[in-house]
């Protein structure tokens, strides 16, 4: 299901539970008598709003960072892997091809291992760093007297560092969730905005449900935003493994145009 269908059946389905909710209070307590509530009730709803608003905003725009440093994160590995990819054309040829598996075999363990698991936000196995050392081996022990070889040596090995310490942030922002502790800030925070909500009194029973279904309709939004954003490699705004199969591809140009 698309994530703005989601997202309006959400809406609709609290939008809907608040009229409810507000129907039964109007059997026993009418808007229209409870306007003396109003001058502590505003009160009340004014500093609650306010507060829990600056929290919400908060999580919004961490979650949305969160997920944009994701994305980033991805790229600057996948972008090391083609570094180091080209960095093995410098070595003896059965390091090189040795390295460039390697690499090959880490970035579709990547894609078709460490991708799904993410999604589903499970654990990711160790392959991923046997293949790291698999990169490394080849050059890992090497020392040469030539200065211009050497350098070559230490570009690939820096570069499996690099790739590693990007491996490193990428499994630690999926499983970053926003927590339980939060979770329990947000959700009865909301209910408590609701429930002061409907202490107060209005001019006609028709005003009440317009007043408590907008607001309970847009604060539900809001922490739809915030549930499908909490996971950056899953749920509705998920970032793709394209920066990876890009990489795929730049390995194949590299063989076919650029290895003797």
């Amino acid at each position: 299901m698309a994530i703005w269908l989601q997202g309006l059946l959400f809406f609709l389905l609290v939008v809907a539970a608040a009229s409810v909710v507000v129907a039964l209070l109007q059997k026993f307590a009418p808007p229209t008598t409870r306007g003396h509530n109003n001058e502590l009730g505003t009160t009340l709803f004014e500093l609650l709003t306010v507060l829990y608003a600056i929290v919400l905003a908060f999580v919004l725009i961490t979650a949305w960072e969160d997920k944009n440093e994701a994305g980033h994160v991805t790229f600057q590995e996948s972008n090391e892997l083609v570094g180091v990819y080209w960095s093995a054309a410098a070595l003896e040829p059965a390091d090189r091809d040795e390295v460039r598996a390697a690499v090959r075999a880490y970035t579709a363990e990547v894609i078709e291992v460490e991708w799904p698991a993410m999604r589903d936000q499970e654990p990711v196995s160790s392959e991923g760093l046997l293949l790291l050392d698999e990169m490394r081996a080849p050059v890992s022990g090497q020392q040469t007297d030539d200065d211009v070889e050497q350098a070559r040596l230490d570009t690939v090995r820096d570069g499996v560092a690099v790739v590693e310490e990007y491996r490193t942030d990428r499994l630690f922002t999926a499983q970053r969730g926003l927590g339980p502790v939060m979770w329990t800030v947000l959700v009865p925070g909301a209910l408590l905005v609701f429930a002061v909500m409907l202490t107060l009194g209005t001019p006609t029973r028709k005003y009440q449900f317009v007043l408590v279904g907008l607001i309970s309709g847009m604060v539900a939004l809001m922490l739809f935003a915030a549930f499908q954003l909490e996971y950056p490699f899953s749920r509705g705004g998920a970032t793709d493994p394209v920066a990876y199969e890009t990489a795929i591809e730049r390995f194949d140009v590299i063989d076919a145009e650029y290895s003797q």
